[in-house]
């Protein structure tokens, strides 16, 4: 190993592969359970519900900003479709999330 060696980028190997996506989907199932118990017994998304999931959203490192921006557009669909049940809050999330990425 010589003294320029050091700064050279480590490739990945499988092995670092898979442990990150094991991380990954450990993470997504984490992040997926707390929604569910944040939703459980509750028929609609109400103030308590889209404070519960912005909690989970910013505790997840999501960011303050961008859990804001989440919120803002779940409050917006709730109020124009006027009827939203927690069954559908994480179809709705998964949406919102991939347009504000898509908008990115």
């Amino acid at each position: 190993m010589g003294l320029f060696d050091f700064f050279k980028k480590k490739e990945n190997t499988v092995t670092e592969q898979q442990d990150l996506d094991k991380g990954l989907e450990k993470t997504k199932d984490n992040f997926l359970s707390k929604i569910t118990k944040a939703v459980a017994g509750k028929s609609t998304v109400d103030e308590e519900v889209l404070d519960d999931l912005e909690e989970i959203l910013v505790t997840s490192d999501v960011g303050v900003t961008t859990t804001l921006k989440i919120i803002k557009r779940i409050e917006e669909r709730v109020a124009r479709d006027k009827y939203l049940g927690t069954n559908e809050l994480n179809g709705i999330l998964k949406e919102e999330i991939q347009e504000l990425l898509a908008e990115n």
